[in-house]
């Protein structure tokens, strides 16, 4: 749509890599896999390397490179050997496998061991079915395709909504590619997002699923590549790409400053806001799945003693992860009111309910009572508490 072509225009411009960069990227590429090649040659061991992910298909955000590749073995068994094959400096990391990660030439690199296969039906561990994803992509996207994929990426990334770690449950970047290949275009995917009902079912679903959005995997129909979506980043998805198409703007492709939007929100709301910084141990992924579901609990836990959340935010990079929680109020009085049973109970739930409660009254049809807050100072508790389930101590051993 021509209201688009300015702001996409400056997008492309923005986003998509220069011929020197690709060129640059390309060296670094052929220097591994000549390197890889030769250690496996020298040490006898049965691989193919084969590159992945945004390098293989010419996806990668203007300076985000990053290379990936799959090491393919014919056995679990010779897997073991990958650890003598990468570079000295590339260090072990844990998925659903054991993996590698280091820095080449300046270039952060993954190589992961996946399963050779004859038959899709017989693949246990659903990464080794990754190595189909490059060459479909490349097969099925155009240039100018590629194109409106890198910039699809970074407006999910301005908006809270791309990654498919276990901590970001947003959308991965295969599944913004195969997107793009089903609505044809950016712009059309904008469009086709203004009549979304849910549950968003994109291509033929097979089978019935509770997923929020179903995309299917075009090298394996059965999986649904957009099942670890939550509901959360698919509503920001949705309302970002809805605000996009009412009020075109540049603005949508830049990733704001959680901090300076908290502290404003702050200002106008009048909320308490405490922040907290956790220092990142490695392996990264593994520490920030523990980190939000500590998260998880801590809020229960303050709801629990009828602490009212405004909101929280996460914001990370690459050594810390940073809380930002704004409490709306805690309670003023001495006591809570717990509800009971209803006063026209049988007599025995009655009389069990007074006996055990003592001082009770009536709120409505219920019998109540008051019980006592054990906490004195709310604000020091909800430090005390951030502390207790935020801290590197209190993650890493969960």
């Amino acid at each position: 749509m021509d209201k688009f072509k300015k702001v996409l225009d400056k997008a492309y411009s923005v986003f998509v890599p220069s011929e020197k960069e690709k060129a640059k990227l390309d060296k670094t590429a052929e220097e591994l896999i000549t390197l890889l090649n030769k250690n496996a040659r020298n040490t006898g061991v049965g691989v193919e390397f084969k590159f992945s992910g945004s390098y293989a298909k010419g996806t990668w955000i203007k300076n985000e490179s990053d290379i990936d590749l799959f090491a393919i073995f014919n056995s679990e068994e010779e897997m073991k050997s990958l650890s003598s094959l990468v570079p000295k400096n590339f260090i072990p990391t844990f998925g659903t496998r054991k993996y590698f990660r280091g820095l080449f030439n300046g270039i952060e690199v993954e190589v992961v061991p996946v399963l050779r296969f004859s038959d899709i039906n017989s693949v246990e561990n659903s990464i080794d079915l990754s190595v189909l994803h490059a060459d479909y992509i490349n097969s099925s996207l155009s240039s100018s395709q590629k194109k409106d994929v890198i910039i699809l990426k970074a407006f999910c990334k301005a908006n809270n909504c791309y990654g498919s770690e276990t901590y970001m449950h947003g959308f991965s970047g295969y599944s913004l590619e195969v997107m793009t290949k089903e609505f044809g275009s950016f712009t059309a995917l904008v469009e086709a997002v203004n009549s979304w009902k849910p549950p968003i079912i994109i291509g033929k679903a097979l089978n019935k699923n509770s997923s929020h959005i179903f995309l299917s995997d075009p090298t394996n129909t059965k999986r649904n590549i957009c099942a670890s979506v939550s509901e959360e980043n698919l509503s920001r998805f949705v309302f970002s790409m809805k605000r996009f198409y009412l009020f075109p703007s540049f603005d949508f492709f830049i990733k704001q400053s959680i901090k300076k939007r908290v502290l404003k929100e702050v200002k106008a709301r009048g909320t308490k806001l405490f922040v907290f910084t956790t220092k990142i141990i490695q392996p990264k992924d593994v520490f920030l799945s523990r980190y939000i579901k500590n998260l998880d609990r801590l809020v229960k836990e303050l709801k629990a003693e009828d602490i009212e959340i405004y909101s929280f935010d996460v914001d990370f990079n690459e050594k810390s992860a940073s809380l930002f929680l704004q409490v709306k109020n805690v309670p003023k009085t001495k006591t809570k009111k717990v509800y009971g049973p209803e006063v026209f109970s049988k007599v025995e739930i009655v009389k069990n309910f007074i006996n055990v409660h003592k001082n009770v009254f009536i709120a409505g049809k219920f019998i109540c009572y008051d019980k006592i807050y054990n906490v004195k100072d709310f604000n020091k508790f909800i430090l005390l508490k951030i502390k207790e389930y935020m801290s590197p101590k209190s993650i890493s051993v969960n």
